[in-house]
């Protein structure tokens, strides 16, 4: 794996006392967790912008023809997208 490793950034890790298997460790976990933050602050805006938990939303748009008002599926499919991330990113945080 070292020899991946631009070599500026060698003595950077040694200075640090990180070996490349901690650094790219702990890139990966910081870099799932900012993922789980983005996720959240987007799940947290369309409650706020809807008035309704994710949930909610959800049975209501799923008994409304789509075609009714498009911002409003547009709305869903961005949220569930979010939804859908956020449970990945969490679910994969655990094997961390």
């Amino acid at each position: 794996m070292e020899a991946l490793v631009n070599n500026k950034l060698l003595p950077v890790l040694e200075l640090l006392n990180y070996s490349i298997n901690d650094a790219v460790n702990e890139f990966v976990f910081l870099k799932i967790h900012n993922k789980i933050s983005e996720y959240k602050n987007e799940m947290s805006f369309y409650n706020k912008k809807l008035g309704k938990t994710f949930s909610e939303f959800e049975e209501y748009i799923n008994g409304v023809d789509e075609s009714e008002n498009i911002d409003e599926y547009n709305d869903y499919l961005a949220w569930k997208f979010a939804n859908d991330s956020l449970n990945y990113y969490k679910q994969h945080s655990v094997n961390l």
